[in-house]
């Protein structure tokens, strides 16, 4: 990535996370990137679109880091389990980038909007092997085809809320309770209980 863009996305993130979108102004971005407004203009037509580019970079660094924890061998439970950890301890420890994905989004308008829903549907790919284990007990049939996208638009919720109060980092205590209720509908409450504080438990 060209040095100056990457310097004008950081201050992007890190100008959302502290003053919300409202104050990430094209102003604010040149000055905290040390790059002139000539230099900006080359790269984002304006301030809404290098938002969209920032989200684009969060979103991109979340995805990745799920994929490489979900990829590692194990049961579906042990590498849900993996994605949320990550998930939530990478959250914890950026919460500019947290504020950006969970809160300013909702203030960007409605191309942002969009972004955030296309992402939203790209986490449902770990829930979606739930039916597979949930047919092993027989249970797959009664289990509805929005199952995924209602886990994930619940977590998406719990997390956003602690985001909004400034709670950001105390997502990764809410681990186990996570790991219960994307567990429970797919296995039932009494494995979910069990596997959803047992790491190394088996499927």
């Amino acid at each position: 990535m060209n040095s100056q863009r990457s310097r004008l996305l950081g201050a992007a993130v890190r100008i959302g996370g502290a003053e919300g979108y409202a104050g990430m102004t094209v102003s604010a971005v040149i000055a905290a990137a040390g790059v002139s407004r000539k230099t900006f203009y080359e790269f984002f037509s304006d301030r809404e679109d290098i938002f969209l580019a920032a989200f684009d970079l969060v979103v991109e660094r979340a995805l990745a880091g799920a994929r490489a924890a979900y990829e590692q061998e194990g049961s579906w439970p042990q590498r849900l389990r993996r994605v949320l950890e990550a998930g939530l301890a990478a959250l914890a420890a950026h919460p500019h980038e947290a504020r950006v994905g969970f809160v300013e989004v909702l203030a960007a308008g409605p191309r942002a909007l969009q972004r955030r829903d296309a992402a939203m549907r790209e986490f449902m790919q770990f829930l979606s092997p739930g039916y597979d284990a949930a047919a092993e007990g027989d249970g797959a049939e009664a289990i509805p085809p929005l199952m995924p996208e209602a886990i994930v638009g619940a977590i998406y919720e719990i997390v956003y809320a602690r985001v909004l109060q400034e709670r950001t980092a105390e997502l990764p205590e809410l681990l186990d309770q996570l790991m219960y209720c994307a567990l429970a509908p797919f296995l039932g409450p009494a494995a979910a209980a069990e596997l959803a504080g047992a790491p190394d438990a088996r499927a």
